[in-house]
């Protein structure tokens, strides 16, 4: 009887060990999946990291076009500016960066005026931290826009000549065609950044600001190799 249940419990341990040895090669097995599916660094998905346009916009130009779609009253299109402008800065030989104001209610569409007014005056390179950082440290208010002419005063223009370019037909024009833009788009939240009219890239919960810009990079390179792709196969049908 002894003898029995010695052997009963040695077919039991064996038969335990064959089960944890199948769930531990199932488990690796698995495992190997997952990490086949995961993008190595510096490689990203569709879908999950940044989403290929339905209605992509063509973009003239040698250059890689990159837009932000931001608002001065946006606290995140804030604190990635500094970051973003500096890559801007790093990539100018192959992007052509431009800002577009995101215009959501009355109070953005004044802020994104003003950015194209000081555009338009030649006062953005020298004005547009600074002023982001009186909407969001100073916390100035900026509502309308004889508040603002009264700040733009005296640095780099006048009252009057402020509010007569923010006024004017240009201007509206300007943020007109952003809101149709960006409605065409469909940007939906800022800091929003769209690479060469065809890949939107914005934050999500596996992408933060900063990591935006390695996906920036990560499209800006593959945009590059496909105009090489295709300056290539023309110069083979034109041989």
């Amino acid at each position: 009887m002894v003898k029995k249940a010695k052997t009963f419990l040695v077919k039991q341990k064996i038969a335990v060990g064959v089960v944890a040895m199948i769930v531990l090669i199932v488990i690796g097995y698995f495992s190997t999946l997952v990490i086949k599916d995961t993008p190595i660094l510096g490689e990203f998905v569709e879908g999950e990291h940044f989403t290929v346009l339905e209605n992509p916009r063509r973009v003239r130009g040698p250059k890689i076009e990159v837009m932000e779609f931001f608002s001065y009253a946006c606290i995140h299109c804030y604190n990635f500016d500094p970051a973003l402008s500096d890559w801007a800065r790093e990539n100018e030989t192959n992007v052509d960066f431009v800002r577009t104001p995101a215009v959501s209610n009355d109070y953005w569409r004044t802020l994104g005026r003003n950015y194209y007014t000081l555009e338009k005056l030649g006062l953005l390179a020298q004005s547009h931290l600074p002023f982001f950082r009186e909407v969001h440290e100073v916390k100035r208010n900026f509502t309308n826009p004889e508040r603002i002419a009264d700040y733009f005063d005296g640095k780099g223009t006048t009252r009057n000549a402020y509010l007569q370019t923010f006024n004017s037909t240009d201007i509206t024009r300007k943020i007109t065609l952003a809101d149709q833009l960006g409605r065409r788009l469909q940007v939906a939240a800022v800091p929003t950044i769209v690479v060469h009219g065809k890949y939107m890239v914005r934050t999500t919960r596996s992408v933060g600001t900063a990591r935006m810009l390695d996906v920036m990079d990560y499209l800006v390179n593959r945009e590059i190799e496909v105009q090489a792709m295709d300056a290539t196969d023309v110069s083979q049908e034109g041989e």
